[in-house]
């Protein structure tokens, strides 16, 4: 059974593939897709939704760690 954070990877591994295929940086390729991200979860889930997880995700920058548990608000 995949999870949603293997699907995610697995997303960013093929994007970075197609990123080198095409000789664009794979860093600039990642933030791209970030922002469409967060454009896309703002519509899908609003904005209160997506500044509470980004705002989960800023906190938790350099705890070198990622879990699949509830954070709370149904941000997971």
């Amino acid at each position: 059974m995949t999870s949603k954070y293997g699907l995610a990877n697995e997303s960013i591994a093929n994007l970075s593939d197609a990123a080198v295929a095409a000789n664009i940086d794979t860093g600039d390729v990642q933030e791209a897709m970030l922002v469409s991200l967060v454009q896309s979860l703002k519509q899908a889930r609003g904005a209160d939704y997506l500044r509470g997880v980004l705002q989960y995700e800023i906190d938790m920058l350099g705890s070198g760690s990622l879990h699949e548990i509830p954070r709370g608000l149904g941000h997971s």
